[in-house]
């Protein structure tokens, strides 16, 4: 097929990939032989998982069988440096670093998600992470054209709060050192409980790309940014990384714990990114 042998040409993928993805495109098939309303298909995956990829991959097969399909991105909803900052005022200093629930404009998201239900024009913004600034608005994309799918995907889809229990202990250096009262992982958990919880009942199905383990999560965040030095000449050095992710940890080690039973689709990746359906609903 020409538009996958395209596809693999620009993501740089190997001939197998299709074949090792096939069983996500199995499941997906029925649902939308029956599905007459607008879906929304919500992809979790930690970072480095393959989510984005997956996901082009999804609308290029759908498009290929004639669904009009659009991709957005959680990070595309990020707020902006001054938000950020506004918000590490009002709440805490580390909500000045992108990432956590908190650091994203959901009230935007849970809005555009529903005109996209609705069968509405809507807009799906952009986010720049070389400027950590979202794009000026001229940039997004503006959907008028009525799509059937609309893929959005995340690091924390899907996830439920913690409990308080859960939040007593720190996770990492990070939270121990910054974060030593837990107020700031006690905010995070509020808005995950939250507005976020609106957002993620809008899906009409989730996949779950395990990691199933948060060591292999660090490793393929190593390997994405020795690539990017490779290829850019920048990017953050191992050190940088190790305590970039430790923002994430909590929440990636909680999606691997919980997410499996809460998925439609449950994919097991192993360090390669194979995929494994665990389970499927």
């Amino acid at each position: 097929m020409r538009w996958q042998t395209e596809f693999l040409e620009k993501h740089t993928l190997l001939k197998s990939y299709p074949e090792n993805v096939q069983c996500v495109i199995d499941w997906l098939e029925p649902l939308l032989s029956h599905q007459k309303s607008p879906f929304c298909l919500a992809i979790n995956g930690a970072q480095g998982s393959g989510k984005s990829t997956l996901s082009a991959y999804i609308k290029s097969y759908l498009e290929s069988q004639g669904f009009v399909t659009e991709i957005v991105s959680l990070d595309d909803f990020y707020l902006s440096k001054a938000q950020r900052a506004e918000r590490a005022i009002q709440y805490h200093p580390l909500f000045k670093v992108r990432g956590v629930p908190g650091t994203h404009d959901t009230a935007f998201g849970i809005e555009q998600v529903k005109r996209f239900k609705n069968s509405e024009n809507f807009i799906l913004p952009r986010f720049n992470k070389a400027t950590d600034e979202p794009y000026s608005s001229a940039n997004w994309l503006k959907c008028t054209n009525k799509p059937k799918v609309l893929i959005f995907e995340g690091w924390c889809l899907g996830l439920l709060p913690q409990s308080e229990a859960q939040l007593n202990i720190p996770m990492n250096n990070l939270e121990a050192t910054k974060d030593s009262n837990g107020k700031y992982r006690a905010r995070v958990n509020q808005f995950l409980s939250d507005e976020y919880q609106t957002l993620f009942s809008l899906f009409d199905k989730i996949v779950f790309l395990n990691a199933q383990s948060f060591e292999r999560v660090y490793s393929w965040r190593l390997q994405q940014e020795h690539q990017l030095i490779k290829q850019a000449g920048s990017g953050m050095s191992d050190e940088e990384v190790t305590t970039f992710i430790q923002y994430f940890e909590r929440l990636t080690r909680w999606g691997i714990e919980s997410l499996s039973a809460r998925s439609d689709l449950h994919i097991k990746l192993d360090e390669n990114r194979q995929f494994s359906v665990a389970t499927r609903t």
